[in-house]
């Protein structure tokens, strides 16, 4: 904690890309340790470098086309991230592809005619007979059915191609900030139900796009009683975007990446 805490007032107090640079890779260590001590060797699977977002990231990187059944597989994966400790999907993680397989099984594929056939109770009941679902798992499952595939097939349908239709936000603006501003405000007729900005961000990252998720574990680091990247105490969903980008910018890491260093330290409480 003395550690963390200096790494604080040193970020505060300076704005160079060493010590930006230091801030962050001290971080890492220290989670990297803090989890091998509490989990084993088993903690590398949740190591950056093991993740599903980056795989998608660099598969994204290479021109990859995303499948609307890959989108439904992001989607459902940022759902279930809300909530809890990451951890707990720990021993089910495949540590070559980031993939979660218990998840993967329930859903046969993510196969859009299959998931609007089914009864998202059943889709609920059987995510927490593996322990994987938070209190929100059947909202969220309703949500999956009755809205949120309904309004991924119509982007195909209209765009052909989901990301063809997030092309359209992304050419205005390359920040991804209105491309998640229009899957996330309840303004607008693009709204996925059961998502916030949050959960809009982690579904994109697990399609490859590479931006933070502002979650509350965010908001707060970086914040004045955190890494006083603000001086507010909670940061703006918004300027989390920004916050992030600049920093992976400055030490030439990538935006996805640095929030997942912070996002683990925070989520399993080493800082």
């Amino acid at each position: 904690m003395g550690v963390c805490k200096e790494i604080k007032v040193r970020v505060m107090n300076f704005d160079s890309k060493n010590v930006m640079s230091f801030a962050i890779n001290a971080i890492d260590s220290l989670t990297r340790t803090a989890m091998k001590e509490k989990y084993g060797d088993d903690c590398k699977i949740m190591f950056w470098k093991n993740t599903y977002i980056k795989h998608q990231i660099v598969n994204r990187e290479k021109g990859k086309h995303f499948t609307t059944e890959q989108h439904i597989k992001a989607m459902v994966y940022s759902m279930l991230s809300n909530g809890g400790r990451w951890s707990k999907f720990m021993k089910y993680f495949n540590i070559d592809t980031g993939e979660i397989t218990a998840v993967d099984e329930i859903f046969r594929g993510y196969n859009p005619d299959y998931i609007l056939s089914c009864n998202p109770d059943d889709l609920a009941n059987n995510i927490m007979g593996f322990a994987l679902g938070n209190k929100s798992v059947g909202a969220q499952m309703r949500a999956l059915v009755f809205d949120n595939v309904p309004k991924l097939l119509k982007f195909e349908k209209e765009y052909g191609s989901i990301d063809n239709y997030y092309k359209t936000f992304i050419e205005k603006d390359s920040s991804l900030k209105s491309l998640v501003k229009n899957l996330a405000d309840d303004k607008s007729g693009d709204k996925m139900t059961q998502m916030a900005a949050s959960l809009v961000a982690e579904y994109l990252r697990n399609v490859g796009y590479d931006i933070a998720n502002p979650n509350t574990y965010m908001k707060n680091v970086l914040g004045c009683n955190g890494l006083g990247f603000s001086e507010k105490k909670e940061v703006p969903d918004y300027e989390v975007f920004d916050i992030i980008s600049e920093t992976a910018e400055l030490i030439r890491k990538r935006p996805a990446e640095v929030d997942y260093i912070l996002w683990l330290a925070c989520s399993e409480n080493f800082i």
